[in-house]
């Protein structure tokens, strides 16, 4: 099965290029937020003149309806390439690929313009003459269905998953049973503040500890201890950074959900204490 976001605006023919360039807009913002707009091409699909029977619709529609769909791309300065038989048996459209580990593209994303639909469903408005018009409809998603964008996901960040994505974004090791009350503390803070944390409380070495988070990819792991606990401290070891030092609880939450709230996709710096 997939779950899949798709909604269906039902526009005036003159509405129809804004509402168009919109939804591309908003695929756009999708994809930079996810951090993968630099992984994915474009492409208008079209009907094949050559083989009538897969459509409905006239010559003349399809040619201009792909032609309003061609000029925008063009000013909106985004390459595409054009396929003969992919469009929707009822219209053109956009179709945002990406390559799989395999090398095999897969469509993530696609507007389609339908300008024949509402006839057959005997749609219309009644225009600002009191006439009856036909609307025009788009179909559209945002990040095409989720299961395979996940999957696109997976792939893509083999795990490093930006901070706001992971689902353990940060982890508290107490380096013994002595401040178990306090790492205690510290995560209550942390998931007060809708951080998810978890803590390690197993009575093994902080260097085995250590070694396991960072092989889970956790963003963030707090070490704590006595110091630590006299003055309401972490010290902080980051997948980015590796070892960033002691830091004020305070500050450490504040720098981390301004991380998640502003979905920031950090990139990580190779040192000796990150390798």
């Amino acid at each position: 099965q997939f779950t899949i976001s798709e909604g269906h605006l039902i526009v005036r023919p003159d509405q129809m290029v804004k509402e168009f360039k919109d939804c591309i807009a908003l695929a756009q913002h999708c994809l930079k937020v996810l951090g993968v707009e630099e992984d994915v091409t474009y492409h208008l699909s079209k009907w094949d003149p050559e083989n009538r029977e897969k459509y409905i619709g006239e010559p003349e529609v399809w040619e201009e309806t792909e032609g309003h769909i061609r000029q925008m791309l063009n000013e909106l300065n985004i390459p595409f390439t054009e396929d003969v038989g992919e469009a929707a048996f009822y219209g053109p459209k956009v179709d945002i690929n990406a390559k799989n580990v395999y090398g095999k593209e897969d469509t993530m994303i696609t507007i389609q313009w339908d300008a024949l639909l509402a006839e057959q469903f005997d749609m219309y408005f009644i225009d600002e003459n009191g006439e009856k018009k036909r609307p025009y409809i788009i179909h559209r998603t945002s990040m095409g269905c989720y299961e395979r964008t996940l999957a696109w996901l997976v792939e893509k960040y083999a795990g490093l998953f930006p901070t706001w994505l992971c689902p353990e974004q940060v982890r508290v090791l107490p380096i013994s049973e002595k401040y178990e009350a306090y790492a205690e503390s510290v995560l209550a803070a942390l998931k007060d503040n809708g951080i998810r944390a978890t803590a390690d409380h197993r009575a093994e070495k902080i260097g085995y500890k250590i070694r396991e988070a960072r092989l889970q990819k956790i963003p963030y792991l707090l070490v704590v201890g006595a110091k630590e606990e006299e003055e309401n401290r972490v010290s902080v070891r980051s997948r980015f950074l590796g070892d960033e030092g002691q830091k004020p609880l305070a500050d450490f939450i504040q720098a981390v959900c301004t991380e998640i709230r502003t979905k920031e996709i950090r990139k990580i710096e190779v040192t000796e204490e990150s390798k």
